[in-house]
């Protein structure tokens, strides 16, 4: 199915200053709504259609929602569940959350925030408790969307840095947010072939900063 050319429209490329990535004929496309997601790419053997990423059975778009798994010592964090997954999951142990975190709409704080108060500090809590970095939250997700396209689609056939990547930004965002974005996009390795971010900062220590 080809996807219209409306999300690649109001993209943002991710800049990179790789050379090999400029002549690239591999796209791949975030959609990273309010309330859903969605994955749309291009490569040689698509024959330059665009197709749209089925990310849950056969659906191609699915809720704005993440499930992650740490270990008792908050070392290790894991991705178990995105969308209809992640609702479905996080239903089933609301009870007994005490190892998962877990998301929903994180966007809409981009939205409504203030260009003075939204920075890469900004926190957000999680349904199961706890406070975290926004901008590392949105990079788990960008994270897992990476590894469902490379991974579970395209079989390891293609490296994260052989795609330009895009990911969607509403006109109504402030300058701050367009940033976070961006610098979220670094986190998840999206411009580079590294594995992506694994683990979250506690709130109050610095941030590292990404490989760009």
């Amino acid at each position: 199915m080809a996807l219209s050319k409306g999300p690649l429209a109001r993209a943002e490329k991710i800049q990179t200053p790789t050379p090999r990535l400029q002549e690239s004929k591999c796209i791949a496309a975030i959609d990273f709504g309010t309330s859903s997601l969605s994955v749309a790419y291009t490569t040689p053997t698509t024959g330059g259609d665009i197709k749209v990423l089925p990310l849950h059975s056969s659906l191609e778009r699915i809720p704005n929602a993440i499930l992650i798994m740490k270990d008792e010592l908050g070392q290790q964090y894991l991705t178990i569940g995105i969308g209809q997954q992640a609702q479905t999951m996080y239903s089933d142990i609301k009870k007994a959350a005490k190892n998962f975190i877990y998301f929903e709409r994180i966007k809409n704080l981009l939205q409504r925030d203030t260009d003075l108060s939204l920075s890469r500090t900004t926190k957000v809590d999680s349904f199961t408790g706890g406070s975290y970095y926004l901008i590392e939250v949105i990079a788990f997700i960008l994270t897992h969307l990476k590894e469902m396209l490379l991974t579970d689609h395209l079989k390891r056939h293609y490296q994260s840095s052989d795609f330009d990547w895009v990911i969607t930004v509403p006109a109504i965002w402030k300058a701050r947010a367009r940033r976070m974005m961006r610098e979220a996009a670094y986190m998840a390795g999206l411009t580079s072939d590294a594995p992506g971010i694994t683990r979250f900062t506690p709130v109050g220590s610095p941030l590292p900063r990404p490989e760009e």
